[in-house]
């Protein structure tokens, strides 16, 4: 007992002295901006004493990662006396971090590099010996979760990285993975951004929001290096550790000829293992993150480069590349729309709803209100719920894609008929399109039915919504489409193993202020469209095994 407690003074004692040494430090790369992060829900061990050697480790981990960053800052400010006129330490810090950034972006990208194991997995220990360790080498309760990719894109080099490095077109080419994104702070060296990422489109797993530095450089001649980095110098103090972190991520774009480039996507974080729970128990595809950011890329240069379009029966006044083009932002608008619906981001204002209730689907619900052009308000919901099903993801993709949609969807019920009007293959790969149905139904408007489909070894989607006659041809002629109303709705499908697949059937309604206040009301409603609309999936499933 006596030796316990004269233990636990030690430690005490040495925590103090590596707190203080810590601090110094710290406040030798003091920044004048703020920044808040998400702390951690708990102590990660229950006792006195090995929460006092977990802490004295972090801090030791972090005053090394501190003293090597000051000697290669010290360094920098030598080989760059010039540029210290202007600059001031935090500023120093700064260009020296995403320097080295740069560096380690191409490193990694470039094929045949050792760090990455036959399975495309980063070497930890090999990663460690060859970069300086940003927060902290291997610290406890953290994991990675690193990627690369690469692919030749139909796009011009040096336009695709002025469209990566502007963060409003960056957001517009990846709608299903940046729910927000904005500028905080740049000048002529990097960029300071906040930007909100959906790691995957279901309400339960966590988006991750963190603030970035960011910087492009044109290394070679035809060769460009674009690279991101959460801005943290002391990511292991116990009041601002963050759930995730982005370790040095980005792109190396090369110029090939005839305006097709080679583009290495490099997708790096760090998060804290309770996160890892729930994303392992979801699926196995954070390997595929790099190439989940390679395939919208490749969506979004192919449908610049080439568009295929076939029409069935009805006409449809769709003529030129302007035309074309402005379809397939409504199609990226209404994506957005559902991804960020379904994942709750509170950038769009969608607060959770509580669903406390029997349901087998795993309903989760998000609200929102707003007015319309009369000023009148009005509510909106997005309810989500998952089904495990034993059934691949490719046979589930098939099926659902080639039902009747008014035998899966309750609020198409009353349609008599539907017929494709327009096809737009989004990129080689199959099951990657954009179509516009017309709707036959009783009432007397004209609809039409917009739809867009992924399709990729970590996931599916099929993602739809109805939009009045002329209110879409306003907008394949020009009209803005930020003053378009869009309740989209559609699925989800995660693989899990050889045979197993999790579907997530989602959609958003319109309702008015009263509804909106009788929750228990609304959430029935809302459980019953969801699980009327997965029973219907398995019934279609049960008469085509």
């Amino acid at each position: 007992m006596y030796q316990h407690r004269q233990t636990r003074i030690f430690l005490q004692r040495q925590n103090e002295l590596l707190r203080t040494e810590n601090e110094a430090m710290v406040h030798a790369l003091s920044t004048p901006y703020t920044s808040s992060c998400i702390s951690c829900s708990g102590p990660i061990v229950s006792t006195e004493e090995n929460e006092l050697w977990l802490e004295n480790a972090l801090l030791r981990s972090e005053i090394d990662t501190l003293t090597c960053f000051i000697r290669k800052l010290n360094s920098f400010i030598n080989l760059y006396p010039v540029v210290g006129v202007s600059l001031t330490k935090w500023h120093y810090a700064v260009v020296a971090m995403t320097s080295l950034s740069l560096k380690e972006v191409v490193s990694l990208a470039r094929q045949g590099n050792p760090m990455w194991a036959c399975n495309d997995r980063l070497n930890l220990e090999e990663y460690y010996s060859n970069f300086f360790p940003w927060y902290a080498r291997n610290a406890p309760g953290f994991v990675h979760e690193a990627s690369r990719a690469y692919a030749m894109v139909p796009f011009d080099a040096s336009l695709l990285v002025e469209n990566l490095t502007n963060h409003v077109s960056w957001q517009k080419i990846f709608p299903s993975i940046i729910a927000d994104v904005s500028l905080e702070s740049h000048n002529r060296v990097f960029q300071m951004i906040n930007v909100n990422f959906m790691q995957q489109i279901s309400p339960l797993i966590q988006t991750r929001n963190v603030k970035l530095l960011r910087r492009s450089m044109r290394i070679e001649n035809n060769t460009w290096v674009i690279v991101d980095i959460s801005m943290y110098f002391s990511s292991y103090a116990r009041h601002s550790r963050p759930n995730f972190m982005r370790f040095p991520s980005g792109y190396l774009v090369e110029h090939i000829a005839n305006g097709i480039s080679k583009v290495t996507v490099l997708d790096h974080w760090v998060y804290q293992e309770e996160e890892e729970v729930l994303i392992n128990n979801f699926s196995s595809n954070s390997r595929f993150g790099a190439h989940r950011w390679l395939t919208a890329l490749q969506r979004h240069c192919y449908n610049t480069w080439s568009i295929s379009i076939s029409s069935i029966g009805h006409q449809i006044q769709i003529s030129g590349p302007i035309c074309h083009t402005n379809l397939l932002n409504l199609s990226t608008w209404m994506v957005f729309i559902f991804c960020t619906g379904v994942c709750g981001t509170t950038r769009q204002k969608w607060k959770r709803l509580d669903t406390i209730g029997f349901s087998v689907n795993n309903i989760r619900m998000f609200t929102r209100e707003s007015r319309d052009m009369s000023g009148i308000p009005w509510g909106f919901v997005s309810a989500t719920g998952m089904a495990r099903m034993q059934v691949t993801q490719e046979i589930l993709f098939r099926l659902i894609n080639r039902a009747k949609k008014q035998d899966i969807w309750e609020n198409l019920a009353s349609v008599k008929d539907m017929k494709e009007l327009i096809r737009i293959k989004r990129c080689p790969n199959p099951g990657n399109e954009v179509s516009v149905f017309c709707i036959e139904c009783n009432g007397p408007k004209e609809w039409y039915l917009i739809q867009e489909t992924y399709y990729e070894a970590f996931g599916a989607m099929i993602i739809c919504a109805c939009i009045e006659a002329p209110c879409f041809t306003a907008i394949i002629n020009g009209e803005d489409l930020s003053g378009v109303e869009i309740l989209p709705f559609g699925f989800t499908i995660i693989p899990n193993g050889l045979r197993e697949s999790f579907l997530s059937v989602a959609c958003q309604v319109k309702i008015n202020q009263t509804v909106l206040t009788d929750s228990d009301k609304l959430v029935e409603f809302m459980r019953n469209t969801i699980d009327d609309t997965l029973e219907n999936v398995q019934n279609i499933r049960s008469v085509n095994p």
